[in-house]
């Protein structure tokens, strides 16, 4: 899915995007390893226009996903929905400080994309995007209890005989150190 820029010089364009995870190389890498599943496509209404020799993208974003639980590992449905927006540029352009040295920014610094032969990858734009919108701990309820650390029960769905006493190993080679005086 390539944007011409030639093409949006004229009117600008609104267009309608529906496709399935497997066509963004990103989410079908994150489904194939069982991170997450699709449901529905994705789909992404998205206005093009040119101001002032950049390129500026407008949309919104929205698709269904199940997500395990990060406490329980239940598989819990997200319907994730946002609005974004890019720019891009044919090339950067010159920033100079308060004493009129030019200063070397990226792309990135300035919140840019660079337009490559014309065209913009909406492939890319809409797989980034959907990343980012992708929550980083899902939770299945927030009450959710998740599992035992020591016999790895449900502890929504069950209790367990375990002491309860969870150790964190993280200092476990600290326990018999001794501090002289």
């Amino acid at each position: 899915m390539q944007l011409q820029v030639s093409d949006l010089k004229k009117n600008g364009l609104q267009l309608r995007i529906e496709k399935s995870a497997a066509s963004f190389p990103v989410l079908a890498q994150l489904q194939q390893s069982g991170e997450c599943v699709f449901l529905t496509p994705v789909v992404v209404d998205l206005d093009a226009d040119v101001v002032g020799g950049m390129v500026e993208l407008h949309g919104t974003i929205s698709v269904s996903v199940e997500l395990p639980c990060s406490r329980c590992l239940a598989p819990c449905r997200r319907e994730i929905s946002a609005e974004f927006q890019q720019t891009y540029v044919e090339q950067l352009p010159e920033v100079t400080d308060d004493d009129g040295q030019e200063l070397e920014l990226t792309a990135e610094d300035m919140g840019l994309e660079l337009i490559v032969e014309d065209q913009i990858d909406l492939v890319e734009e809409i797989q980034q995007q959907v990343v980012l919108l992708l929550p980083e701990q899902p939770l299945c309820t927030e009450e959710c209890k998740g599992l035992c650390a020591v016999c790895g029960v449900d502890l929504n769905k069950s209790t367990c005989n375990c002491s309860g006493k969870v150790t964190n190993l993280n200092f476990a080679a600290l326990k018999d150190f001794k501090v002289e005086k």
